[in-house]
């Protein structure tokens, strides 16, 4: 029983590792470039998406803290409302770190580029691929709708579609738009997956998530970023950079902790 259960969970982790590293495997072999000059531009992609795995590394520790929470509280009777909950205050915690690394992407460029100023090409793709992976992590969070009600081939047949997508839109954008388009791949596949999940979970297993409130917030950190973005694109010393980033995040803090003053009161600590 444990076997046919899990099975198509080996479907999803093979599925998800193809929608995590095709786009680095195939860039040579269908980017319309040079051997050598191909090669520049893997390793400048590589090195972006490096970034964007900060919020994979919360997201994955996140992961092994609340499923065995999810499973345990399934058959408490307000599991939907606190499976709720935990996702507002998952997307906020999300929020936090797209806006760290978006208002402080100057600092992380200075970084990498102490080595060699080649890799601090296309910086303004992590945010694309940033926000990706939280609809990468708001999906995992989905996910517990198909586990619980034992329809573990949905989430597979979810994961190939992404995969599907990712592939199709590799082949198709990277030769046109280089790592822009494996970026737009990768933040597609995450954003179809979500969607779906959050579609079929609302049939299946229906939790009362804050939807409204939390696409305001992802509308709004990235409102945030963009204008950050373009007032250091007129002005773009980095003490100005860190300056106006630190203002910025402070103010969605304080904005946050308005919003959720009576939330934040409920929480045990």
């Amino acid at each position: 029983e444990v076997m046919k259960y899990s099975y198509p969970l080996i479907i999803v982790g093979l599925g998800g590792m193809i929608n995590d590293m095709l786009s680095r495997l195939v860039y040579q072999n269908v980017v319309n470039l040079p051997e050598e000059q191909a090669k520049h531009e893997l390793g400048v992609f590589a090195n972006i998406y490096r970034i964007a795995v900060l919020i994979t590394i919360m997201i994955q520790a996140f992961r092994m803290a609340a499923e065995p929470f999810f499973f345990n509280n399934a058959k408490e009777e307000n599991a939907q409302r606190t499976y709720a909950r935990i996702m507002k205050f998952f997307v906020i915690a999300c929020c936090f770190m797209f806006l760290f690394i978006g208002l402080y992407l100057d600092v992380l460029k200075w970084i990498i580029t102490l080595k060699s100023k080649a890799w601090g090409e296309g910086m303004n793709v992590v945010l694309l691929l940033a926000m990706g992976n939280i609809f990468l992590g708001i999906y995992y969070n989905l996910s517990i709708w198909y586990k619980l009600t034992n329809r573990n081939l949905m989430g597979a047949a979810i994961t190939i579609a992404g995969a599907l997508i990712t592939i199709g839109l590799n082949i198709l954008l990277i030769p046109k738009f280089h790592y822009w388009g494996a970026a737009i791949a990768t933040f597609s596949c995450y954003l179809f997956m979500m969607i779906v999940s959050y579609v079929l979970g609302q049939k299946y297993y229906p939790v009362p998530y804050a939807k409204k409130k939390m696409i305001a917030y992802l509308v709004l950190v990235s409102l945030i970023v963009l204008a950050h973005r373009f007032i250091t694109f007129l002005y773009p010393p980095l003490w100005f950079s860190i300056g106006t980033g630190t203002v910025f995040l402070a103010g969605f803090a304080y904005f946050v902790a308005r919003i959720e003053k009576k939330e934040l009161q409920k929480l045990p600590i």
